[in-house]
C-alpha cells in the first residue's frame, strides 16, 4: 500500500496516517526536493524510539549532498562526539534521514559541527530538529518535518549546518508580479545586463529573508521564460540546455545542494545561454573583453599575465589594457585579484574543512602569508577572521531565533 504523507499536518492527522500504515511499509514524500517516494517502516522507527534509553534525548538530522554520502565514517565520528544513531532511513546515496539519541545533546553538538567539515567538502544542506525526549512516533514524524524545513533554510546559511524551528517564507503574488514585471522590463531595456541586476538583487533579498525552495524554483523558471520570450525561436533552441520548469529547478537544488549565491550564478549562467553569449557580452562589454573576463573567471587560480590574455583575443597588450579600463573601471590585475578573493569568500563560507592556508592556494596564491596580507587589505580582515566572525553571526542569529520560537 502506497500512502502520501502530507506536507503540513497536524498531531491528529499524523497519528491517523500512520495508524492506517502501521502493519505495512509505506512509500512516502515529504520534501519538495524529494526525487522519488521512499519506504518507512513506523514500527522501526517506534522500536528505536523505545530503545532510547532513560534520561537521554533524540533529535532528526537531515543531510543532502551533492555526491555520495560516506555515512558509516560520519557516524563513527559524531558517535565519539556523544551521539548514538538508533535509527538510519536512506533516501538515496546522497540522502540520509538520522535519528541520534544523546543525554547531553547540547555538548554534543559541538562534536556534530566538526564532524560536518568532511561532508563540507562537496555541497551538503544539512537541518537539525530541536532535541525531545518523548517516544511517540508522532512526534518523531513532526522532528522529520522540522529537520527537513532547516535543510532548506540551509541554502540561505552559510553556517555548516541550519537548527529550530524556522519557516521559510511563502513569495506573495503581489510581489512575484512585481519582480517578473521588472525583469521582463529590465530585459526589454537592457538585456542580459538588465536581468542580471534583477537576479543580483533578488538573491540579495532572499539572503535576508529565506522564501520557499518551491517559490524561488518557479520564480527562477519564470526568468528563464521571460528570456526565452525575449529571443522568440532562437531562444527555443537553447531551452533545451537549462532548467525551464519548476520541477527541474527543484531537481537542480536536490542534486547540486547550492548555497543562495550558487543559486543565483546558475540563474545567470542559464540566461546567458538562453539570451546567448554572443548577447550578454554584446550588452555588458564588448566581445574581446567579454571573452577575457571569461577566461579570467575560468582560470582565476592560473597564472594570468596582460600578454597571455592579449594573444587570446588578438589584441596588444597596452591596448587591452586601455580596453578592459575602460569598460570595467579596473584595470586585468585588480580584475583578478577580486575574482580570486570573491571565489576565497565562497570557499572560506562554504568548505570549513580547509584551512586559511588551503583555501589561498585554490584560488591561485600559495604563500599563505601573502594571501593573507592581500585579503586584509582588500576585505579588511584576515580569511580567518573573516570566517570566525561569519561563523559568531551564524550561532547568534540561531539563539536569537531559538529564544524568540
Amino acid at each position: 500500500m502506497s500512502v502520501r504523507m502530507p506536507k503540513k499536518t497536524n498531531v491528529s492527522s499524523s497519528l491517523h496516517a500512520i495508524r492506517e500504515v502501521r502493519t505495512s511499509w509505506p512509500s512516502v514524500t515529504w520534501d519538495v526536493l524529494q526525487q522519488h517516494p521512499v519506504e518507512l517502516d513506523f514500527r522501526e522507527v517506534e522500536r528505536a524510539l523505545d530503545g532510547v534509553r532513560d534520561r537521554q534525548a533524540w533529535l532528526v538530522v537531515v543531510v543532502r549532498s551533492s555526491r555520495v554520502v560516506p555515512i558509516y565514517p560520519f557516524l563513527a565520528q559524531i558517535q565519539s562526539a556523544g551521539f548514538d544513531c538508533v535509527h538510519l532511513l536512506s533516501c538515496d546515496a546522497a540522502a540520509y534521514v538520522m535519528t541520534l539519541a544523546a543525554h547531553h545533546p547540547e555538548r554534543a553538538m559541538e562534536g556534530f559541527e566538526s564532524a560536518l567539515a568532511r561532508l563540507a567538502a562537496d555541497r551538503t544542506l544539512v537541518g537539525v530538529s530541536s532535541a525531545c525526549d518523548e517516544r511517540e512516533v508522532v512526534r518523531w514524524w513532526q522532528a522529520l518535518m522540522e529537520a527537513t524545513a532547516a535543510s532548506h533554510w540551509n541554502v540561505f546559511e552559510s553556517s555548516a549546518y541550519s537548527q529550530g524551528r524556522r519557516e521559510l517564507v511563502p513569495l506573495h503574488e503581489e510581489d512575484r508580479t512585481r519582480l517578473i514585471t521588472r525583469a521582463v522590463t529590465q530585459l526589454g531595456d537592457r538585456g542580459y545586463e538588465g536581468i542580471a541586476s534583477v537576479v543580483e538583487d533578488l538573491f540579495a533579498q532572499l539572503a535576508e529573508r529565506p522564501t520557499k525552495l518551491e517559490d524561488v524554483a518557479e520564480l527562477c523558471a519564470q526568468f528563464i521564460m521571460a528570456a526565452v520570450g525575449q529571443r522568440q525561436a532562437d531562444g527555443r533552441d537553447r531551452m533545451l540546455q537549462v532548467p525551464i520548469s519548476t520541477r527541474q529547478w527543484l531537481r537542480f537544488v536536490a542534486e547540486e545542494c547550492p548555497k543562495w549565491w550558487d543559486w543565483r550564478d546558475k540563474l545567470k549562467q542559464a540566461l546567458m545561454v538562453v539570451l546567448g553569449r554572443e548577447e550578454a557580452v554584446r550588452t555588458a562589454h564588448s566581445a574581446q573583453i567579454g571573452q577575457v573576463i571569461e577566461i579570467i573567471e575560468r582560470h582565476y587560480d592560473s597564472d594570468l599575465d596582460v600578454a597571455t590574455l592579449a594573444s587570446q583575443v588578438f589584441l596588444s597588450p597596452s591596448y587591452l589594457s586601455k580596453r578592459f579600463k575602460s569598460e570595467t573601471g579596473m584595470t586585468i590585475r585588480e580584475f583578478i585579484v577580486q575574482t580570486r578573493l570573491n571565489k576565497a569568500k565562497d570557499l572560506l563560507l562554504r568548505d570549513f574543512h580547509l584551512k586559511a592556508y588551503e583555501v589561498g592556494a585554490h584560488v591561485g596564491y600559495p604563500d599563505p602569508t601573502y594571501f593573507n596580507k592581500l585579503f586584509k587589505r582588500q576585505v579588511g580582515l584576515t580569511p580567518k577572521a573573516f570566517r570566525d566572525r561569519a561563523m559568531r553571526q551564524a550561532r547568534g542569529f540561531k539563539q536569537e531565533d531559538s529564544r524568540s520560537s
